[in-house]
């Protein structure tokens, strides 16, 4: 007959005792199962034993966990928790300081045990463990115990920290400010505190205002991990509980003592790997950082603010009016405004009064910001970004302040500027701390990364809201990788080009559905080697040189090479052809992506071949899993198609 599925075989050990091995019957009540563990041992009065499991963490076994138990189990018999708690509560009360010690190394084990843990504090042991603390009369393992202790009893969740009494809460500051401290004592005396700030609003301000900040960056810059995770711990708790002012204050002071500094040396390049607990401190440190931004995100443009007008007034000057010349020298007031209007529709604003592109919120005040901090820190980037569009034709433009406004929105979605912040995330990027200002940096890399997306999309004026799409991708991505500063961000995103964003997207697509065979593979993969590379170094291989040709991103087509892109395509610009066949042999010679129409072409080809294959249902004609040999080249070149000789 085949056994129950209530029936789990496990074995019951106890100290000094040969091991059980029992065929335990779920549908059976616990204290039944004890009482026939107990008879098997001799044990009378089984009500006086319980059941833990054995994996070292001495969980008690009750009705609400049993079914964790599975075939295999090892658990253990020993005392019930009741008796437990009453035995060791009272040796706290031990004459000797070893007999209190011991006292408390068993509750530190058992104390996360939420059963255990209602026996203790239902006999009042949270206030015995409080006066060992608050009475301080030992100040190494004794008290490191009992604040070990206590945390893990209080984060049951059974008393509320909002009870714990004013001077209680002074003693653990109290120990957190001391010097010379012994190192086990003051991470947990933080860690109470933490979890104190966060759940008491009242006794958070009590830790705020007896806490100096300057004490916190002492605890930082000690080479303890365990003292930094819980001193930026504690730094975070009290950075969540402050009004948006007092948050603002507190950060601008970190920042004066160069504590951004300290964490981007210190911290996340440390030697010592860093722990998920400090990089979820660091994400909310992060977070809470870039929330400065958004009453500026939130903020329309006030067109009566003349603070503001002179603010787009210098955006116009820096951009059109050469350093001590001055618009209005010489000019009617109707011609200077018309001649305003004129240059900040030349700047990217969609209207005459700039004002009303600022009015929407978000971006608001943020986007001027932005383009403020642009034209200042980078002048000359954003002088050749504004004349170079301005003199190309309207359609093909680049609109600097639309794509500003746009491009602030973007950044603020993908940084999540003003939104919560999460309990359990860890994803802070390294980059943040590496300088100041890193969201008006970020942007600053960002707008003249699309104006560069926008010239390799060709775009126009309707492509807008695609170039925003590839542009979104691009910085997605490129934070995904979490580069460790700005300089190699920009590196990874500008190489990132649309080329590259296309055939990623290609790729990925035909790996989610399944479709892409492994001689298609290989052919994505070998791509930009083969004709760019060739021309640019040697000609075609049989001593034919670059020339102008009809073929976008193609070197001169020797003989065999001819009819292999027999396509219809668009005829180039005059000199197209041969600057993109020089670009994309440059790209291969350096190992660069190509990114040239071409060979975005040749990809799109090459990676919808095999859905073309497919359709076509060849019987018995089975499509290859690996690719064929490439066969060896040609004895000689001969037979190569002289480009040397004119044409009739």
């Amino acid at each position: 007959m085949a056994p129950s599925r209530n029936v789990v075989k496990i074995a019951v050990q106890m100290r000094e005792a040969i091991p059980q091995l029992i065929q335990l019957d779920q549908a059976k009540p616990l204290a039944a199962v004890l009482k026939e563990v107990c008879e098997a041992w001799n044990l009378p009065h089984s009500e006086r034993y319980a059941l833990q499991f054995a994996d070292g963490h001495g969980r008690y076994i009750t009705e609400n966990n049993r079914m964790e138990i599975k075939n295999g189990s090892i658990l253990c018999l020993s005392t019930a928790p009741d008796l437990e708690a009453e035995r060791l509560l009272g040796g706290l009360q031990s004459e000797s300081p070893e007999g209190r010690r011991e006292a408390l190394r068993h509750l530190v084990v058992l104390a996360p045990d939420m059963t255990f843990a209602r026996e203790v504090i239902s006999r009042d042991g949270l206030q015995r463990i409080g006066t060992i603390i608050e009475d301080g009369d030992d100040l190494g393992e004794l008290l490191a115990l009992a604040l070990r202790a206590f945390l893990e009893l209080m984060e049951h969740g059974v008393v509320s920290w909002e009870t714990l009494s004013i001077p209680f809460v002074r003693k653990v500051v109290c120990y957190v400010n001391m010097n010379l401290m012994d190192a086990s004592v003051q991470p947990l005396a933080l860690g109470l505190l933490e979890s104190v700030t966060l759940s008491s609003p009242a006794l958070g301000q009590l830790v705020k205002s007896e806490v100096p900040l300057d004490r916190l960056l002492v605890h930082l810059q000690v080479m303890n991990q365990q003292l930094q995770t819980k001193a930026m711990a504690l730094l975070t708790a009290l950075l969540q509980g402050a009004s948006p002012a007092e948050r603002k204050h507190m950060l601008d002071y970190l920042w004066q003592r160069n504590l951004r500094q300290f964490i981007y040396k210190n911290i996340i390049h440390s030697a010592t790997p860093l722990g998920d607990e400090m990089a979820h401190h660091l994400y909310v440190l992060q977070a809470l950082t870039l929330g400065l931004l958004e009453p500026r995100m939130r903020t329309p443009l006030d067109p009566y603010s003349q603070e503001q007008r002179e603010q787009l007034q210098a955006l116009r000057q820096a951009a059109f009016e050469p350093e001590g010349e001055s618009l209005g020298s010489g000019l009617s007031a109707d011609r200077r405004r018309s001649l305003c209007a004129r240059e900040f529709r030349k700047l990217g604003f969609s209207n005459s009064n700039p004002a009303q592109d600022l009015e929407r919120v978000p971006p608001g005040l943020l986007a001027l910001d932005n383009m403020l901090y642009f034209s200042r820190h980078a002048p000359s980037a954003y002088s050749r970004f504004v004349l170079e569009n301005s003199s190309r034709e309207d359609k093909h433009e680049c609109p600097f302040a639309r794509s500003s406004i746009q491009l602030t929105v973007l950044l603020c979605e993908l940084l999540r500027v003003g939104e919560p912040c999460s309990e359990t995330a860890q994803d802070f990027s390294p980059m943040f701390f590496g300088q100041d200002q890193s969201f008006h940096e970020l942007f600053c890399v960002s707008i003249q990364l699309l104006n560069k997306t926008w010239k390799e999309m060709r775009a126009t004026q309707e492509d807008f809201d695609k170039v925003m799409q590839v542009v979104r991708e691009q910085l997605a991505r490129t934070l995904a990788l979490k580069p460790s500063s700005l300089e190699l961000f920009r590196t990874k995103v500008n190489a990132l080009t649309y080329g590259e964003v296309l055939r990623l997207r290609q790729t990925e697509r035909l790996h989610q559905e399944g479709t892409l065979a492994p001689p298609i593979l290989q052919a994505v993969v070998l791509l930009p080697v083969p004709q760019p590379q060739g021309a640019a170094v040697r000609g075609c291989g049989g001593g034919c040189r670059p020339t102008r040709c009809r073929e976008p991103a193609r070197a001169a087509p020797c003989g065999r090479h001819q009819g292999a892109t027999d396509r219809q395509r668009l005829p180039p610009r005059p000199g197209e052809g041969l600057r993109e066949a020089e670009q994309d042999g440059l790209s291969a010679l350096l190992g660069s992506p190509m990114g040239s129409e071409q060979t975005r072409l040749d990809l799109e080809q090459l990676l919808t071949m095999e859905t073309k294959l497919r359709l076509l249902e060849l019987e018995n004609v089975p499509i290859p899993e690996q690719p064929p040999p490439i066969p060896p080249p040609p004895t000689n070149f001969n037979f190569c198609y002289d480009c040397s000789i004119a044409e009739p």
